[in-house]
């Protein structure tokens, strides 16, 4: 771990300038890669590693693997907010507040959402962003 990511949490936990730390330690790893220097590559990524532990943000920690079950949990309670937002579009559609509607929809898209009006109501699938 680099000592200024250390210093930097050390510092009242500064954390705008830890992340600064991490983004120099990517972009060291990224012109290694591109000068073919694994070594350098690997030792940058484990830096990375290490200081994205520090902050819960490793994501290849088994905290955040789906075979902890946390993903079923995390999809209920994103399944439980969609809806309520569908909720509300449904309002707005029965209202014919086309614009609300559309917005909602659009929102949702963006945020990586597919929208797909059914029959029995509509329906929520991740979609490409």
């Amino acid at each position: 771990m680099p000592p200024a990511f250390a210093e930097a949490m050390d510092d009242d936990l500064g954390v705008p300038h830890a992340l600064a730390i991490i983004h120099t330690t990517v972009r060291q790893g990224n012109s290694a890669l591109a000068a073919d220097d694994k070594e350098e590559a690997i030792a940058r990524l484990a830096e990375v590693r290490a200081m994205l532990g520090v902050l819960g943000l490793d994501p290849l920690d088994p905290h955040w693997a789906e075979e902890s079950g946390g993903g079923e949990e995390l999809h209920g309670a994103v399944d439980t907010l969609v809806r309520l937002v569908l909720q509300q579009r449904e309002s707005a559609r029965e209202r014919k507040d086309w614009a609300t509607a559309d917005a909602i929809r659009d929102q949702l898209n963006q945020s990586g959402l597919a929208i797909e009006d059914s029959p029995d109501g509509p329906r929520w699938t991740l979609g490409n962003r």
